[in-house]
């Protein structure tokens, strides 16, 4: 597990906040258990300070033997689970300590780290269904104080990515707009409102709905264009607005609709020439902003487009046809100069 060492720190200062004193609610106080499970846990402590992990598993586990129903036990088997990488058993010992003590805090926060960690982990592994399994149970647990808001909100940008990457976009939509639309999201996590944003207008472009798709690419453009250092979505989404205008551009011409055409070509050609500038990873930019030129008969831009596509990608196996279309170019702008 990634960052384990950080998740572990926070969980043994719960597990020493919750040996050494009774919970706040009396209605929860903690248990008397007997004096034999007591001397155990007395050896548990030693352990844990000595750094023996294994002989604590075994010490608290012998515990929960004497005592099944000591809620603290659980717990602190849970935090010694993890230390050892045990993931999916630490949670089971979390949930147990909170079906024995409901209010008990530190099993609950330990439980709603473990859930994320497994879930974030699991992501990092390209495991979405799994990742999705342990981040959605997170979300179910009930709503947290807001110094855990932080954790929700990546909790449910990361499920809109699983549920994006599995390819079941209505589920993913739906975890993305909530994840955009909590509260203070753009103030405080600009970065997932941005990203969420993002990911709105990818999921609307698949369905083929280009006039969402592109409603979303400009409000993630109008998110980052003030930064200094633009991110590295910042290219693709101007892309992907071109493209939207473009075909939808292509969409009316095949209706016959041509009226407005040099407005909507104007419309798309600043969003191009800012995808190629800010180094858009591919030809693609410049084939359509290209034919924006042509569509306008401006010749002399598109084969000064084309060229220094050509001169761009060297390597595309589109080069030929790149080539030919260039000459034809040249012969329409000749003819043109001609009359």
């Amino acid at each position: 597990m990634k960052r384990r060492s950080a998740v572990v720190a926070f969980l043994l200062l719960a597990l020493v906040l919750a040996v050494c004193a009774a919970p706040a609610d009396p209605a929860s106080a903690e248990k008397e258990i007997s004096r034999k499970a007591a001397k155990r846990m007395a050896k548990f402590h030693k352990a844990v300070q000595e750094k023996k992990a294994d002989e604590a598993i075994d010490l608290i586990r012998q515990v929960i033997v004497m005592e099944p129903e000591y809620a603290i036990a659980h717990h602190n088997l849970g935090v010694m689970l993890l230390q050892k990488d045990r993931v999916d058993e630490a949670i089971a010992s979390f949930e147990k300590a909170l079906q024995l003590q409901p209010g008990y805090e530190h099993a609950r926060n330990a439980l709603r780290q473990s859930l994320f960690e497994a879930g974030k982990s699991a992501l990092d592994e390209k495991k979405f269904a799994p990742s999705n399994e342990y981040l959605l149970k997170l979300l179910a647990m009930p709503s947290p104080g807001k110094e855990n808001e932080s954790m929700l909100a990546y909790a449910r940008f990361y499920v809109g990515n699983n549920f994006f990457n599995l390819k079941q976009f209505p589920q993913a939509r739906e975890n993305f707009a909530s994840c955009r639309s909590m509260t203070g999201m753009e103030a405080e996590h600009a970065e997932l409102s941005e990203n969420s944003t993002y990911f709105l207008g990818l999921i609307d472009y698949e369905s083929k709905d280009y006039l969402s798709a592109g409603s979303n690419f400009k409000e993630y453009i109008r998110q980052v264009d003030a930064a200094e250092k633009k991110p590295e979505l910042y290219p693709i989404a101007n892309y992907f607005v071109g493209d939207c205008l473009f075909r939808r551009l292509e969409a009316d011409m095949k209706q016959g609709k041509t009226q407005g055409m040099d407005a909507a070509v104007a419309e798309i050609i600043p969003y191009l020439e800012r995808a190629i500038a800010h180094g858009f990873p591919g030809e693609d930019a410049h084939v359509l902003l290209g034919n924006s030129y042509v569509y306008t008969r401006n010749y002399d831009k598109a084969i000064e487009t084309y060229e220094a596509m050509i001169t761009a990608f060297p390597q595309s196996p589109q080069l030929e046809n790149y080539r030919l279309f260039l000459n034809e170019l040249r012969k329409n702008r000749s003819q043109g100069k001609k009359k």
